[in-house]
């Protein structure tokens, strides 16, 4: 269980029987211009398709499997320890779509979860990436640019106080799934030191999980958690 420092990459968050669930219900799956939820300045900015937020059954199943998905992921809940998650916009860039550089917005609400305070943001990628060209989610950094394009079903968490965009689609359909998570612990540099010492614990445990090594780091984690935690 080793990863974090800025980005989270989780290969395979859904598998391969909820990618087909999932598929399916993109099937008969309604979408409308996503301009809808944008704010502030990324309103200019967006030119997407998305599914209706409420009031479909298609929506509500995959709201369901996503936060399945999300809840049995031992690497998210390590690394992030969310508390609050957002349902899932479900995005459609077909050819000619994109979404320029922007900042999410610090703060978000809706009528499921109330406001939340957005710590990270996730997209999960919906589409075989040689279905599509382009589309790649841009990070920027204080150093470079950095694409993401990852496989079907595979997932990148990333700062929300990072500008990004999504780039230019020119062939093809890029789906996928955008939420944002409030985590426990609010500070990123306290979060990769509880995930590093989670890491170790886990790593200990299995081998003995009476030993005073194993209890130790269990202790220091759940004090620190204890000490950091805004809930």
């Amino acid at each position: 269980m080793t990863q974090p420092s800025t980005y989270l990459v989780i290969p395979g968050l859904l598998k391969t029987e909820e990618l087909i669930a999932i598929e399916r219900l993109l099937q008969s799956a309604h979408f409308a211009s996503g301009a809808s939820t944008a704010t502030d300045a990324a309103k200019s900015v967006k030119n997407n398709l998305q599914m209706p937020m409420e009031g479909s059954t298609e929506k509500q199943q995959l709201d369901a499997i996503i936060f399945h998905a999300l809840n049995q992921s031992p690497l998210l809940q390590a690394a992030l320890t969310p508390v609050r998650v957002l349902p899932p916009i479900i995005s459609k860039y077909e050819p000619g779509m994109h979404y320029g550089y922007h900042v999410d917005s610090p703060l978000m609400a809706n009528p499921q979860t109330g406001a939340i305070r957005a710590d990270v943001a996730m997209t999960l990628f919906l589409s075989d990436p040689d279905s599509y060209t382009g589309g790649e989610l841009s990070l920027i950094t204080p150093s470079n640019e950095q694409k993401y394009k990852l496989a079907k079903g595979d997932a990148i968490i990333y700062p929300c106080t990072q500008v990004h965009a999504v780039l230019l689609v020119t062939s093809g359909v890029r789906l996928a799934a955008v939420t944002w998570m409030q985590c426990a612990v609010r500070d990123p540099m306290k979060r990769e030191i509880l995930f590093q010492i989670k890491s170790a614990q886990t790593l200990v445990e299995r081998k003995d999980s009476q030993s005073p090594e194993n209890l130790i780091l269990l202790q220091a984690y759940s004090n620190l958690m204890r000490m950091w935690a805004e809930i």
